[in-house]
């Protein structure tokens, strides 16, 4: 499946993603990168709890250069 990014950088999440991750208009997400990967997820209840479960996936160095990057 495919996306494009507008003028504005706004991309279109298909319909059945949408459905299945029960999103709807002003839902909150999150958006991360890792390596060469753009992750967009729900933003959860907890949302310290839920990074710090996707940083145990993200190799140290990635993280690091995350964070001189800010």
């Amino acid at each position: 499946m495919e996306t494009k990014i507008s003028s504005k950088g706004q991309i279109v999440i298909p319909k059945h993603i949408r459905e299945a991750m029960k999103l709807k208009t002003g839902s909150t997400l999150m958006i991360f990168s890792s390596e060469n990967k753009i992750v967009l997820m729900p933003k959860p209840a907890d949302a310290l709890h839920e990074l710090v479960n996707v940083g145990k996936e993200m190799p140290l160095r990635n993280i690091r250069r995350e964070i001189k990057e800010e």
